[in-house]
């Protein structure tokens, strides 16, 4: 997938509009317009750094083409609370994870 598509992504996600995401990051809407569309090709290490952070997910997804977007909900999610949840709250997370993906099966 595409960065592209990748940000267009994260950002409907967020749901964000053009203005939040370049006031967000530092750059103008037209500038993360233009990323979204593919005219502008070749982002700089330190925006790519702050869109990353932005979106809660890692340079390395946004810059791999190969990466599909379907992990990044859970990039996100991970990043968003890694450090702030305590052992038991992870474990209950996994427990309520894996009744989910037995509910899935049935």
């Amino acid at each position: 997938m595409s960065l592209a598509s990748k940000l267009k992504d994260l950002r409907l996600r967020k749901g964000e509009s053009l203005q939040q995401v370049g006031d967000a990051v530092g750059v103008s809407k037209a500038h993360i317009w233009e990323l979204e569309r593919g005219t502008s090709t070749n982002p700089g290490l330190e925006l790519l750094k702050k869109l990353a952070e932005h979106f809660l997910v890692t340079v390395e997804f946004l810059a791999d083409d190969a990466k599909a977007a379907e992990g990044a909900a859970s990039l996100q999610f991970f990043r968003e609370f890694d450090g702030k949840l305590s052992n038991k709250d992870w474990e209950t997370l996994r427990t309520v994870a894996e009744r989910l993906g037995e509910k899935d099966k049935k």
